[in-house]
């Protein structure tokens, strides 16, 4: 490099703010975006509905951009929010209304099987009959804290006042009747509390959603106007790319997880799995994350077996049905999601391989557990993006000496 090339470089740089250059301004992002993902992970009891709201506004965008610039019938967009709003509820309202009482069903009838002393019971019989001679003690000493269903010994609330009241008098009676309804009194107010954070949910998140979705327009506006004029158009298609690949994948597995869940709710219900419904609607959402609901298939064949050992002999299931059937169909609606429904729904939005999205998945879940497994996978798409649009070019041109800027490192 030529001394007058070189000065001319140095005095640009002097001249220049901190802000203009391009790199630190790529690193105060990447700093920002951290931060508010700390943040937000913090305060996530406050972030939650604003977060949801704002990522329903952002899927649905798409539909509501065209629906009220459609000149064929151009409604505006109020009357496009408030129609899908409209939708949303009814819809959430109809499945609540169907999917509540079988799920409060199945959730009651677990609840018994637990207080009854039924799946210590069993859990305590596969311990003895399969579980290694040098472990056998050790796991049947953790299933202490399970309930054994023994009612001989329980003492009633009413039995324990009057065996205060003869033994101790009236002081020892009062202070038994303050226990139980200071006890009554924190069930009923911890009961109280969860209902409010619903109902506070349910009325933040469409409200939040309404506004959001009117505002979206004006607020992308604003923030094109806060990139600089240089590089502007390169920096709109890179956003371009990582909106794609974030929208693509975050409403792909949306639809995705919830066609699986029903599919492998009605299925495993086909195969014999107790709970089904539960299972399947759980499973159904982890599935939202890449390889998280691939524990499904150990909770479905375990709890197959357990209902196993409460039948007769004769009913009972093989072995290897009691493996094959759960896991046969949580593999078919794998191989569903992976063939017909990924390729169809979310295509391969974020171009990503699957060794990369399961260490980013794991990554994620490291650094902010759940809330940080959600957003693995864009955030690595994005990473993606910068990689391929902007450091390996300039590593290209730095490397063949064609680059305008150079290394810090070179003289």
């Amino acid at each position: 490099m030529s001394a007058d090339s070189e000065n001319k470089h140095t005095t640009d740089i002097t001249k220049l703010h901190l802000w203009q250059i391009q790199w630190v301004r790529d690193v105060l992002f990447l700093v920002i975006i951290f931060c508010g993902l700390w943040v937000g992970y913090v305060m996530r009891d406050i972030t939650v509905p604003l977060l949801v709201a704002l990522l329903l506004a952002y899927l649905f965008e798409p539909v509501i951009s065209y629906l009220a610039n459609n000149p064929k019938l151009p409604i505006g967009r109020i009357p496009v929010i408030a129609g899908i709003l409209t939708l949303l509820i009814t819809g959430v309202l109809a499945v609540v209304a169907i999917t509540i009482p079988i799920v409060v069903s199945q959730t009651s009838s677990l609840v018994n099987d637990v207080q009854s002393g039924k799946l210590r019971t069993q859990l305590e019989r596969v311990a003895t009959n399969y579980a290694p001679t040098g472990v056998k003690t050790e796991i049947l000493e953790t299933l202490d804290f399970l309930p054994d269903g023994d009612t001989e010994n329980v003492v009633t609330s009413t039995e324990i006042g009057k065996n205060e009241i003869t033994e101790s008098g009236p002081n020892v009676a009062s202070e038994g009747i303050v226990r139980i309804a200071k006890t009554t009194g924190d069930v009923a107010f911890s009961v109280l509390k969860s209902m409010l954070h619903f109902v506070i949910l349910a009325v933040l998140i469409p409200f939040y959603f309404f506004f959001f979705s009117l505002w979206f327009p004006k607020v992308k506006q604003f923030a094109e106007t806060l990139i600089p004029k240089d590089g502007k158009s390169s920096t709109l298609q890179l956003f371009e790319k990582m909106d794609a690949a974030v929208a693509g994948f975050v409403r792909g597995r949306i639809v995705i997880a919830f066609i699986m869940a029903i599919i492998l709710a009605i299925g495993w219900m086909i195969v014999g799995v107790p709970y089904a419904i539960i299972l399947g609607i759980g499973v159904g959402f982890l599935c939202a994350v890449p390889f998280l609901g691939l524990i499904g298939i150990p909770l479905s064949v375990g709890l197959l077996f357990l209902n196993q050992l409460g039948i007769a002999e004769a009913d009972q299931l093989s072995w290897w049905a009691i493996i094959l059937w759960p896991s046969l169909v949580f593999g078919i609606v794998q191989a569903l999601d992976g063939w017909i429904l990924t390729p169809l729904i979310a295509g391969r939005a974020t171009n990503l391989d699957p060794v990369t999205i399961f260490v980013a998945v794991l990554a994620g879940g490291s650094v902010l557990g759940a809330y940080g497994m959600l957003l693995a996978v864009p955030v690595a798409a994005c990473i993606k993006i910068l990689i391929q649009e902007r450091l390996l070019p300039k590593i290209h041109l730095w490397s063949s000496g064609e680059a305008d800027d150079p290394l810090p490192f070179d003289d």
